[in-house]
């Protein structure tokens, strides 16, 4: 069960005299497993607390292999602590072996020595036999097992490791399925831990079937969509199921029966998990004389795994936009009541013949986009824009297989793609990233996409993921002053009734013809500015404002107003949409048009905060180049909020006609004109 069983190796004992003892102070006689290379993982805490001396009862096995090309195997087992090879002791070779080699029973009682607080403990059961190599399986018990004691059945790992090595080809399918029952008295267990070991002790005790705890059952029915590899010939898919991150827990279907649809009605337990593990499934074709070609992969999370599951999962790296579909299911290890009933409907529905959507898909339409540039105007050419659609994670790593193409369009201006695709990978808590590209001359290869001009950028939130949205998204690095905007519709990866009913209103309104509901973006209208100075030895200055997301410094993220002729208090009443993302602050930059470099007239940062609910007054400009003493310079922005409430947009309106009322008031008593 543990990760350290998984990097266990034995060394063969050299002859036949070299029997394992029964007897515990015989036991550091028996052959001892050499340690492999270990693999990286999580620093674990080591053992502490006194040493004490901890029973360990093995009592039999079902499943082994046969060690022998000739006979029958004569199995024994090794028991000893992680690290601590003073602790080993076996059990000798089992009494039944001649008749029952691949279920051999010991029933030996063993006292393992200086057991401690955070022990793992290791079971190896080998053939004395060394014809076809001794190893026929390595378990090991987590600290908290042993900790608390343990009673139950163990799946054994690297079962046919020795095939492997000596080059012995195994059928597909064909996986060596070993389970080893052992008594484990706890070394430190609780009063909990003490009436569950009581429990599982009476049905121990009366031959009753044990739970086993590190496998679980899988089934593998069928695919669909998969993509043909072989230019000649016919494939022949295959899967293999493994714990994520235990490369020694993998278990291989049989041959599927159609290329591209295969079936498999297969079934597999798959050992080495603990609680916490999530299980990858990835399908290949077999492929005589080379290696075999990946058709696709799909990961069921840790949650999923726990709570079982019965459903379809979309397969990535799949093909450039390939939709391929894996049917599979699998015994929940700890499902709740909420979990059985879910399952049930799931079983209900698939009995109809009918199927759920598959469960770390997400259904994007990518309907148009509007405002692209072409990157080749000046020469009297117009780009030709395509999507690009990727999952991105909590941390916002995109997922690797996760890339949907749609076709090219050839108005960028108003580019229709009306393109459905299921994305794969896309998990509740995932974001969908969408970047725009132009078509250049080549293939419609990854790699082409990577050298093909970028026309613009923006990520949907997790947020807007799990709850769905239909809409227009605008772009980020869209060119310098251009306002782009993708309009796309995803389903809701987990939807409450709320956002259904915004979706259903949202569906109602796009098919009325009206306008679009707009996210990640910001309307700023920048009104005007006064007390700047001019920044001209000759003639005076002509002020513009820039507006761009504070801190990304992409200059093809950058909006701008036109210049102004009077360069102290500058009037310019221009609106503008700006890509911005939840949490980012806008800044404001106002600058003299010049020839060469534009002189900064003035800065100012609106926070975040402030950009969220909107604002509307003055913001005192700082690096106004103005000395000491001199009056302030200031630039009155109006931003109606990302996430505009009824509350935010009251309260904007109100201060629009107070400060509407305020302008009102100079101009009659002051001559001031705004």
């Amino acid at each position: 069960m543990g990760s350290k069983s998984s990097k266990q190796t034995t060394t063969p004992p050299s002859n036949s005299d070299d029997a394992p003892s029964t007897s515990n102070d015989a036991a550091t006689d028996a052959p001892a497993p050499a340690s492999s290379p270990p693999a990286e993982e999580p620093q674990k805490p080591a053992p502490s607390g006194p040493e004490k001396t901890v029973t360990v009862e093995i009592h039999s096995a079902r499943g082994l292999r046969s060690g022998d090309a000739l006979g029958s195997s004569q199995p024994f087992c090794i028991v000893e602590l992680a690290g601590k090879s003073e602790s080993r002791c076996n059990t000798g070779v089992a009494g039944n072996c001649a008749e029952k080699p691949s279920a051999p029973w010991w029933r030996k009682t063993l006292e393992v020595k200086g057991c401690q607080t955070g022990d793992e403990m290791i079971f190896t059961v080998r053939d004395k036999d060394p014809i076809m190599g001794n190893l026929l399986g390595t378990v090991s018990l987590s600290a908290e097992q042993v900790k608390a004691g343990f009673i139950g059945e163990l799946q054994l790992l690297e079962t046919d490791s020795i095939l492997a090595e000596k080059g012995i080809m195994v059928e597909k399918g064909k996986n060596v399925e070993a389970f080893l029952l052992v008594k484990v008295e706890g070394v430190d267990p609780t009063l909990a831990d003490n009436a569950s070991y009581a429990a599982l002790a009476t049905k121990y005790a009366v031959g009753a079937p044990m739970w086993i705890s590190n496998s679980v059952k899988v089934e593998i029915y069928e695919a669909r969509g998969l993509r043909n590899s072989d230019l000649v010939g016919k494939q022949t898919p295959y899967v293999t199921i493994e714990i994520e991150g235990k490369p020694k827990t993998i278990s291989t279907s049989t041959l599927g029966d159609h290329p591209k649809d295969p079936k498999w009605n297969f079934t597999a337990q798959v050992g080495g998990y603990q609680l916490g593990d999530a299980m990858r499934f990835t399908v290949y074709d077999m492929d005589p004389g080379k290696p075999d070609s990946v058709l696709g992969w799909a990961t069921l999370t840790a949650e999923q795994v726990k709570a079982g599951f019965l459903g379809e999962l979309q397969l990535l790296d799949a093909g450039r936009s390939i939709e391929a579909f894996l049917h599979v299911k699998v015994a929940g290890k700890d499902p709740s009541l909420l979990d059985y009933a879910e399952k049930g409907t799931t079983m209900a529905v698939e009995a109809t013949g009918l199927k759920f959507d598959a469960a770390n898909s997400a259904q994007v339409d990518i309907i148009s986009a509007r405002g692209v540039r072409s990157m080749l105007e000046k020469v009297g050419a117009k780009a030709k824009p395509y999507v690009i659609v990727q999952v991105a994670d909590k941390d916002g790593t995109i997922k690797d297989g996760s890339r949907f193409v749609t076709e090219a369009a050839n108005d960028c201006e108003k580019a229709e793609y009306n393109h459905s695709m299921h994305v794969a990978g896309c998990n509740v808590g995932d974001a969908l990233v969408f970047t725009v590209k132009d078509k250049d001359i080549g293939d419609d290869s990854t790699a082409q996409d990577l050298a093909n001009a970028l026309l613009g950028k923006v990520t949907l939130s997790a947020d807007l993921v799990k709850s769905g949205f239909l809409g227009e998204l605008q772009l980020e690095q869209a060119g310098y002053n251009v306002q782009a905007f993708l309009k796309v519709k995803v389903e809701g990866r987990d939807p409450n009734p709320a956002d259904l009913a915004w979706m259903a209103q949202a569906m109602a309104a796009d098919a009325a013809g009206g306008k679009p509901a707009l996210r990640h973006s910001v309307k700023v209208e920048i009104m005007d500015a006064h007390g700047l100075r001019n920044a001209d030895f000759m003639g005076t200055s002509e002020p513009y404002c820039m507006v761009q997301v504070a801190g990304k410094g992409e200059f093809r993220s950058r909006w701008q107003t036109e210049k102004h002729k009077n360069w102290k208090a500058p009037k310019w009443h221009q609106e503008l949409q700006i890509a911005c993302q939840p949490g980012d602050a806008l800044e404001f930059v106002v600058k003299d048009s010049d020839i060469g470099t534009d002189d900064i007239l003035g800065r100012v940062t609106l926070d975040a905060e402030k950009v969220k609910k909107g604002f509307l007054g003055e913001l005192e400009l700082q690096d106004t180049g103005k000395k000491e003493g001199e009056p302030k310079a200031f630039l009155r922005v109006k931003v109606e909020g990302a996430e505009f409430s009824v509350v935010d947009r009251a309260i904007l309106a109100a201060e629009e006609m107070e400060v509407k009322a305020g302008d009102e008031i100079k101009k009659v008593c002051c001559g001031i004109h705004y």
